[in-house]
């Protein structure tokens, strides 16, 4: 009788910060640049990984702001021989997603954003990063909610961005309140 081998699967992890974020941001970047052409207006790294001073998921983030989104899924095979799998707008209207994933097929290493200028959410999350860039006990409690989060959530992937990203829009919503 032969032994079933469990299969592996996603979970959350949270680790600290490290400069090899930024360096393969910067590799990312060349690789969008390489793709999207003149139709790039810019790239953010945005998400935990661009706040050094909170523990993340090990996987990049990373927003492009484009001219239009038309034509884009036309270059979806350029896009995954450079690695980065189609997600389509991966239930977010008018975004267009892909993600990396580590050799194993399981691990993703970036998600990539693309959104059409003007879009009100690139400025969100410029907002979002910068806010708790800036504000160290702000940046605290959002790791802490994150924490509580993979306690939870740790072997749903799903659950755990869907809880977050409530936590997210209140937060955002605080941010705006601010402002006005």
């Amino acid at each position: 009788m032969g032994s079933l081998v469990p299969s592996k699967k996603r979970v959350v992890e949270l680790m600290e910060y490290t400069p090899m974020y930024k360096q393969f941001y910067l590799k990312e970047c060349k690789v969008l640049e390489k793709i999207l052409r003149s139709n790039l207006i810019d790239v953010h790294h945005i998400g935990s990984t661009a706040i050094p001073k909170i523990l993340a998921k090990p996987t990049l983030d990373i927003m492009c702001v484009v001219h239009t989104l038309d034509g884009i899924a036309v270059f979806k095979d350029e896009f995954e021989k450079l690695g980065l799998i189609f997600k389509g707008e991966n239930g977010m209207e008018n975004r267009l997603y892909f993600v990396r994933l580590a050799k194993d097929g399981i691990t993703h290493l970036s998600h990539i954003h693309i959104f059409e200028k003007f879009d009100e959410r690139i400025e969100e999350h410029l907002l979002f990063r910068d806010r708790l860039n800036q504000d160290e006990s702000l940046a605290k409690k959002y790791e802490a909610k994150k924490i509580e989060l993979k306690d939870m959530y740790g072997d749903d992937p799903a659950k755990y961005t869907e809880e977050k990203g409530a936590f997210i829009k209140i937060l955002a919503s605080a941010f705006a309140t601010a402002l006005d």
